[in-house]
């Protein structure tokens, strides 16, 4: 029997190796198997509702999970590499089971050993997960050239070629290596079968991306994704949905899609009945703010008049006023949704980042600092705040700002706008001291990215400023890094600042 049993093994993914065993021998594990929750048609009691992804590798950790497949909807890999000294500190406090510690090393900050760009890696080299299935959003898997779409796709999200030139198609699935981890890139109409029981991680930053890809609402999104994923019959170890608002990769108006993604997997009947009257509200006053149609939000919420006004719609009716240029009402508005639920006050920040946008920093201060001044944990529009007030010639506040975005969030790309505005303001101790801990940053951050322009035009300076200084160490790493190549063909420069022009 143990010979049958190892040719079994040998030949079976192992996924589906407890089930051939249940079948063969009736072992009692697969009543085991039983006491997990079948998605779609049992509920998922207290799915983990975070803040940010990454928080659910703590709890899962002290649950003891172990060797688990994860599926990941998700339209960021949370795979990137962790230095192999950050990876030895965690391993440490896993073995100690100091779940405290573990907790708190969770910061994207320089001194975290974990973050919401690097969980799935840092769970996989812990042996939590033993194998991840990332389901993107965006339609990639239609067409004949699909593979080089996907492998273009991997590239753009800083994939080594190495472990990219280990993926290849499987009945629409895109299965490879990353770092030695097993990793599967699929789509929700590529789903894996999967027989063991397996955790669920949802992003909701995934629904606004597949939104637009698929040209869908995301009522109708929702419905079609659990449908796509009930559909196989999945034993459930554990779930996690995360909002995403923090670090603004979602909006904060779309909390409630999060929340909506919790109600299903709570109870899977609601896919079966008509939307309530408060989702499809929703989904209107989406549709309007999508197409920035302030007159059909505002027409909405009037013929909505409830005895206590929901938070979501009261976000949604600021910007109404926003976009109809009436700031006060706006503030006011977005003010009392905050007050409603905390959970929304970074709808403040937002409204004030759209300001900023438009080059009108003084109404975006003031929302910038009632956001904070709600929630003082808050990094969302911090750096923003700082930009504007740098702008605006006010250094000695920028710094406070800009190091309160270090603290929170790490010496890279912010560490660079701290040193140039040292700069501008005359310090120059300082500055050096800050730039210093931004190339030491950049330098063990491999996978960094230049996104916005007064980034690149900081980290420009920074070149100019250790050239003339003859700095030529810290010259040579930013040169050398990716992210600095990168950012010299997709921003060319745009200043020279007139603090550095007396060197």
């Amino acid at each position: 029997m143990a010979i049958i049993i190892s040719r079994l093994l040998a030949r079976t993914a192992r996924r589906h190796f407890i089930s051939t065993i249940c079948l063969l021998l009736n072992f009692s594990v697969c009543e085991d198997l039983k006491a997990f929750p079948l998605l779609g048609v049992d509920p998922i009691p207290a799915p983990l509702m975070m803040e940010d992804h990454s928080q659910a590798l703590a709890s899962w950790a002290e649950q003891g999970i172990r060797d688990a497949v994860v599926i990941n909807f998700d339209s960021h890999g949370d795979i990137r590499p962790i230095p192999e000294s950050k990876i030895a500190t965690l391993q440490d406090m896993y073995r100690r089971r100091d779940w405290k510690g573990f907790k708190e090393a969770d910061s994207v900050a320089d001194h975290g050993l974990y973050n919401i760009g690097n969980w799935l890696y840092a769970g996989a080299r812990l042996g939590i997960f033993r194998e991840i299935y990332w389901v993107i959003p965006h339609n990639m898997f239609p067409g004949n050239d699909y593979e080089e779409h996907l492998r273009q796709f991997l590239r753009s999200r800083m994939f080594s070629v190495k472990d990219i030139q280990t993926f290849r198609m499987d009945n629409k699935q895109f299965r490879g290596l990353f770092n030695g981890i097993p990793i599967t890139v699929c789509s929700p109409e590529s789903l894996p079968d999967i027989n063991s029981p397996l955790l669920l991680s949802i992003d909701t930053d995934f629904f606004p991306v597949y939104s637009n890809a698929y040209r869908t609402h995301y009522l109708t999104a929702l419905n079609k994704i659990f449908r796509a994923i009930f559909r196989k019959n999945y034993r459930i170890q554990g779930a996690v949905v995360s909002y995403s608002v923090n670090g603004e990769y979602l909006n904060p108006h779309l909390r409630w899609v999060a929340d909506t993604v919790g109600m299903i997997l709570n109870d899977p009947k609601i896919l079966d009945e008509p939307p309530s009257a408060m989702l499809k509200l929703l989904l209107k006053l989406d549709n309007a703010y999508r197409s920035t149609d302030p007159v059909t939000i505002l027409k909405h919420v009037k013929h909505y008049d409830p005895l206590y006004p929901e938070a979501p719609i009261l976000l949604y009716k600021a910007y109404a006023h926003m976009l109809n240029g009436d700031t006060d009402k706006a503030y006011e508005t977005a003010a009392a949704s905050c007050k409603i639920d905390k959970r929304y006050c970074a709808g403040l920040p937002y409204i004030g980042s759209l300001y900023s946008v438009k080059n009108d920093c003084v109404t975006a201060e003031r929302f910038f600092r009632a956001g904070i001044a709600a929630d003082p944990e808050m990094s969302n529009g911090v750096h923003r705040l700082a930009q504007c007030l740098r702008d605006n010639g006010n250094f000695s506040e920028a710094v406070v700002y800009y190091k309160k975005t270090v603290l929170l969030n790490g010496s890279f790309p912010m560490g660079f706008m701290l040193f140039e505005t040292y700069l501008m303001s005359g310090n120059r101790q300082e500055a050096l001291n800050s730039l210093k801990a931004a190339v030491r940053s950049l330098e063990q951050y491999p996978y960094a990215e230049v996104i916005n322009q007064p980034t690149a035009d900081a980290i420009y300076t920074a070149i100019d400023y250790t050239d003339k200084e003859d700095l030529k160490d810290m010259l040579k790493t930013l040169r050398d890094h990716m992210a600095v190549k990168h950012m010299l063909i997709n921003y060319p420069r745009s200043h020279l600042i007139p603090a550095l022009q007396g060197l």
